[in-house]
């Protein structure tokens, strides 16, 4: 009985690897590989592009402050009173504010590229149900 479970198991074994893809199948899964290998090839590409100029944005928002900083440390040289020194703080606020305000619309026009879907892996093959064994019971 031993033996030709052995066997059994063997026979399911060969059948499976040599029988079970065929060549249409092996020839559908080399395409979606490929397929996939360039979705996600133009996804990096993409997803480079998305940051490089996202990192422009910012780096410009950074420039436009450290502008706006120059300027009121400048202005702060020749400040005489009150009013001049209140509008050198203005003019720093508001050249912030459209620093902040152009970055987040520039942002808010790039478009993330969306990452390509992984493939469904197949389903695993139901395991047979057990079979009731001839064990008399007494």
């Amino acid at each position: 009985m031993l033996n030709s479970k052995k066997f059994l198991a063997t026979a399911l074994i060969a059948t499976s690897l040599f029988g079970g893809v065929s060549s249409a199948t092996a020839a559908d899964t080399k395409d979606a590989a490929v397929a996939r290998a360039q979705e996600q090839a133009t996804f990096r590409a993409q997803m480079d592009a998305y940051v490089t100029a996202h990192r422009a944005i910012i780096d410009a928002r950074r420039a436009a402050g450290a502008k706006a900083l120059a300027d009121f440390q400048a202005a702060l040289v020749n400040v005489t009173t009150d009013a001049q020194l209140q509008a050198a703080k203005d003019a720093r606020k508001s050249a912030n504010a459209a620093a902040d305000a152009t970055a987040k619309a520039a942002i808010a026009a790039l478009v993330k590229p969306v990452k390509p879907v992984k493939p469904a892996k197949p389903a695993k093959p139901a395991k047979p149900a057990p079979t009731a064994s001839a064990t008399p019971t007494a």
